[in-house]
């Protein structure tokens, strides 16, 4: 049986390039959540994201075929609940990188899922990842800001809090929860 493993944490806080680092390991399948958010340079459909319209995710919603789902800094994203079944039936772990609302909903649903909050070492570096990042337009990095701090207040729901300072330490940590060491 597959294990669900929930990487979260703020917008910055490193979520996207440790699982790319942890889906390097044969036993790690990245899930593929579905946005109503445009692409980012360099990404590609059906990649990181499905990306589809408003009206798409919305039947997707009523027809129930996401596991879990979110309106985050105005976009919806969502995991598509067959590949998660499928997933289930196989060995290994099944990485969702997912904001804390979909989190907390997959937490609920699959009790057993391992659960890891990712944390900035501080706002200061939040803040400078998002900058240096450059994909996020000045108010909408403001909204990721703000909602960071609401996100935050949830990490203690999670199994695990891991701080994203240094990035081979933060694999390391986490292939040890997993015990892939």
């Amino acid at each position: 049986m597959g294990k669900i493993v929930i990487i979260s944490g703020p917008s910055g806080s490193g979520k996207t390039t440790v699982c790319k680092l942890l889906e390097k390991d044969i036993q790690v399948k990245k899930s593929i959540s579905v946005t109503t958010r445009s692409p980012r340079k360099n990404e590609n459909n059906g990649e990181a994201y499905y990306f589809v319209s408003d009206y798409e995710f919305e039947d997707m919603i009523s027809k129930g075929e996401l596991a879990e789902y979110a309106k985050y800094c105005g976009y919806y994203y969502g995991t598509p609940l067959n590949a998660l079944k499928e997933a289930l039936k196989k060995e290994g772990f099944y990485l969702l990188e997912i904001e804390v609302q979909g989190a907390l909903q997959i937490m609920e649903k699959f009790p057993d899922a391992i659960s890891i909050f990712l944390l900035p070492p501080d706002k200061k570096t939040l803040s400078r990842r998002l900058v240096k990042r450059n994909t996020n337009k000045e108010q909408d990095m403001a909204v990721r800001l703000k909602t960071a701090d609401k996100e935050l207040e949830y990490k203690d729901r999670y199994d695990h809090c891991v701080v994203n300072d240094d990035l081979e330490e933060t694999i390391n940590t986490i292939r040890k929860i997993l015990k892939l060491v």
